[in-house]
């Protein structure tokens, strides 16, 4: 079953063979020089990306729209076709109208804002996102130029535009690249008022068309940037007994090198030994890529224009400087109930984890005493609790909503999907005809549920549009048993936190069919952390000081859920 599992997963999909096909087809528009090429050609590559995002909902949809946008800009650039910037500018607002949430709206935003300003003359639209920008991304190092702009003021025009999926394997688009940490970021290219950080490690060539190579280290991948002197074809071969990926680059229109025969760069980060740059033959630069084992892959590259180079992830479990594997990390803890999960069987950790501000929008959820709406509780403890995994934890976080906007339960885990998220959490605030009733209580998705539980869950899932035909996906969805296992271990973590730390009565862990917990594909768990019908909770829930004691509580939560998955130690049954 396993077997057939990895088979399906490894059949590319309808866009994978689309976005392949219109990156080839750039490739070769790439290799004609640009008198030669034509805007039929630039149109035909936006054409083969077209129907992938017929589907809005479709896996590769925001990654179509966002390459084409690239190709309007080159078309705008190399033919000189202002009509061309406003297409770009289209597909840019269509991917954020359509997909306000997608991994591309850092990017997105900046680049539509430059076109605005830049080609289209329209400062005060740009003025918008610019401000939008700085707000959502102020460690970006392209905020101190949006501010700028969006004031008026006079800058050059900015490197603003990277083209490709946002993984932290491909680095910002900008020379040298930035950290691996803003690349996980989906940062674009610094403006020049910000230069970036240097690379891990870089080598000065000067061969053919290589001017430079950079490798950008991090625990997960490396990234390997080919710096160029302008755009160039290239091919990818292997030699597999020997681990060596190699890319010949054409040298069209670079001198021939005379110098040095061959130039190496010792990398030894436990995935790339050594990369190695030489002039194969005429018209030709060879980078050679050294794998320190036979499990380290270097993908097939992709070009980047603006400036020119060529990205190379390099993945595989990275070894110790001697070749050898590297020294074991701690097996997990098995589950409070002794047995032990496929995740902790696996060694599986936390990078990102999405966090749902329940209700938003006309979805005011629960309206406490004195008019404390819910939608406003759930997203101030959100938005607390975000900064705190930021900062002490480390993790990735993903909001669902940021401000007051009401986004569709289905919609809420598709976006933690997207996002690869590894932990979903929703925080509501609770409510019951009992004006008395006060404490905390959690739920993950389960079937077996009590009558109280399919009470609690009826409320919630009032926003659904889910019909009935949605039942068959949904119950294959849930039938994740170890998704199940792990969503009960970490809702027993955070119950445990929100009684030690909110001094709250003890409702225990429970389950129930939450539609907003159904569709994800990870942990998820449902946190009612107040009721906001009792009228001592819902004066605490005014205090600033209060909704930080639930975020720091949920915060010790998820920390140890996450130390779990990385300590030995057995661990007690969570409370029920």
């Amino acid at each position: 079953m396993l077997a057939a599992f990895a088979a399906a997963q490894a059949s590319p999909s309808a866009g994978d063979v689309a976005l392949s096909r219109a990156h080839e087809m750039h490739q070769n528009l790439l290799a004609q020089p640009i008198s030669a090429r034509t805007a039929a050609e630039y149109q035909q590559i936006v054409d083969t990306l077209a129907p992938v995002w017929a589907d809005a909902h479709a896996k590769d949809a925001d990654t179509a729209r966002y390459e084409a946008a690239g190709i309007y800009v080159a078309w705008a650039r190399d033919l000189g076709d202002a009509a061309a910037y406003a297409k770009a500018a289209k597909a840019f607002q269509d991917l954020l109208r359509l997909s306000p949430y997608t991994a591309y709206r850092r990017n997105a935003e900046f680049a539509l804002a430059q076109l605005q300003i830049f080609h289209l003359h329209q400062p005060k639209s740009a003025a918008v996102w610019l401000r939008d920008f700085d707000q959502r991304y102020p460690a970006d190092p392209r905020a101190a130029v949006a501010r700028q702009e969006s004031r008026g003021q006079h800058v050059p025009e900015p490197e603003y535009l990277v083209t490709g999926e946002p993984l932290p394997a491909v680095p910002a688009p900008v020379s040298p690249a930035t950290a691996p940490e803003k690349a996980a970021s989906a940062a674009s290219a610094a403006p020049v008022s910000a230069p970036p950080p240097p690379a891990d490690q870089s080598l000065t060539v000067g061969i053919g068309n290589v001017t430079s190579v950079s490798v950008f280290s991090s625990e997960r991948s490396t990234s390997v940037v080919i710096h160029l002197r302008r755009e160039a074809s290239f091919t990818r071969g292997t030699v597999a007994e020997r681990h060596l990926t190699y890319f010949d680059i054409s040298a069209r229109g670079a001198a021939s090198h005379h110098g040095d025969s061959e130039l190496k760069l010792a990398v030894g980060d436990g995935r790339v030994a050594a990369i190695r740059v030489a002039q194969n033959r005429s018209g030709t630069t060879r980078v050679v890529i050294e794998g320190a084992s036979a499990a380290i892959h270097a993908d097939r590259g992709r070009f980047f224009p603006n400036p020119d180079r060529l990205v190379v992830a390099v993945t595989g479990a990275a070894t110790s400087g001697g070749g050898a594997p590297a020294a074991p990390v701690a097996p997990a803890a098995p589950l409070a109930d002794g047995s032990a999960s496929l995740t902790r069987e696996l060694g599986l950790k936390l990078g990102t984890v999405v966090l749902d501000a329940g209700h938003g929008g006309h979805d005011t959820g629960t309206i406490g005493r004195g008019g404390l709406y819910e939608k406003n509780i759930a997203l101030d403890v959100t938005l607390r609790l975000g900064k705190l995994l930021r900062q002490r934890l480390g993790l990735k976080v993903v909001y669902t909503r940021d401000d007051d906007t009401f986004i569709p339960l289905e919609e809420r885990t598709a976006i933690a999907n997207r996002a690869h998220a590894d932990l979903f959490l929703s925080i509501h605030l609770n409510s019951n005809p009992d004006p008395g009733m006060r404490g905390v209580e959690t739920y993950y998705l389960d079937l077996n549920n009590s009558a109280q539980a399919r009470a609690e869950a009826a409320r919630e899932n009032a926003g659904s549009d889910a019909g009935i035909h949605d039942l068959a996906p949904m119950l294959r969805t849930i039938a994740l048993h170890d998704k199940m296992q792990e969503s009960r271990e970490l809702a027993g973590d955070l119950q445990h936190s929100l009684v030690a730390g909110a001094g709250a009565a003890d409702h225990g862990v429970q389950s129930a069919a939450f539609v907003v917990l159904i569709g994800a594909q990870m942990p998820s768990v449902l946190a009612e952390v107040a009721f906001l019908s009792n009228h001592a909770d819902a004066a605490e829930l005014r205090q600033p000081a209060f909704r930080q004691k639930i975020a720091e509580a949920l915060c010790r939560g998820i920390a140890r859920y996450m130390a779990s998955l990385a300590s030995p130690a057995p661990r007690s049954l969570p409370p029920r």
